[in-house]
């Protein structure tokens, strides 16, 4: 359903877990040899071709082979989470087990799409529009593309979950995700109800404390471009819809809450 393998990948090589397969077949020139003759060289890999190299009189040739094998990316994270079940080094229970910031967690939850996930598609769109349209910034009126915005909704990229765990403290959680790990047809929407999730933790948001989110749907952008302007004044000066009306509010979420970057979702 979701899975991020940029972030899989080198964490189940760190386990000695490989993804994926690679396989590498050169060919070279021995010299000269009689006769008709060919060499025909199977790779060991279940579901691989075979590869034939002939070579007429005259000529002679030798077949390597370098091979790795790895696992496809859905039993690499099968075999992960075995692994770190195995030796403790995964979280399950928020309420009973220490939590620190990159432990890496599985959760079961009840999830939903958090409403800070629209302001925030909003926002990352409406900041692109002024990096295309760098004059805009300090025009009174947005651009044109603005407004067609505001009628079609921005498509979402970064998205947000939220739920209360049905543990003993009822830990209110996120977890941030990126729309393009999903697998197949399977939409943001599909993300909601009786889940778990797979990450490692962010931030510990302590009560009276917020955890702003804006950081996190401007991630594309570079830092300098970041600091060019304030999202705060930006939303404060949109002419906006009134059920479409955003402030920096929206973008920040009150602790106590534990925040998860994913990296499974099933």
């Amino acid at each position: 359903m979701y899975l991020d393998t940029e972030t899989l990948v080198p964490l189940a090589n760190y386990h000695d877990i490989q993804v994926m397969v690679d396989v590498a077949v050169t060919q070279r020139d021995l010299g000269q040899r009689s006769g008709n003759a060919g060499v025909k060289a199977v790779l060991p890999v279940p579901g691989s071709p075979g590869l034939e190299f002939g070579g007429s009189k005259g000529s002679e040739s030798e077949v390597t082979q370098a091979r790795t094998i790895k696992d496809h990316p859905t039993n690499a994270l099968n075999r992960l989470l075995d692994e770190l079940a195995r030796n403790g080094d995964v979280v399950t229970d928020l309420s009973t087990d220490v939590v620190t910031r990159r432990q890496l967690v599985e959760i079961d939850g009840d999830w939903s799409i958090s409403p800070a996930t629209d302001a925030g598609a909003l926002v990352t769109a409406m900041v692109d529009l002024f990096a295309q349209n760098p004059s805009a910034v300090n025009s009174s009126e947005p651009p044109p593309e603005f407004y067609s915005l505001m009628t079609s909704g921005p498509t979402l990229g970064s998205v947000v979950l939220e739920a209360a765990l049905e543990d003993a403290n009822e830990t209110q959680v996120l977890v941030l995700l990126d729309a393009g790990y999903l697998s197949g047809r399977t939409g943001p929407d599909d993300l909601e109800g009786d889940r778990t999730v797979f990450g490692q933790v962010d931030a510990l948001v302590a009560e009276g404390s917020n955890y702003s989110l804006d950081k996190f749907f401007l991630s594309g952008f570079s830092r300098a471009f970041r600091r060019t302007f304030s999202v705060e004044d930006l939303l404060k000066n949109m002419p906006m819809e009134s059920d479409k009306q955003v402030t920096i509010e929206d973008l920040k979420i009150r602790g106590p809450l534990v925040v998860i970057k994913a990296i499974a979702i099933y």
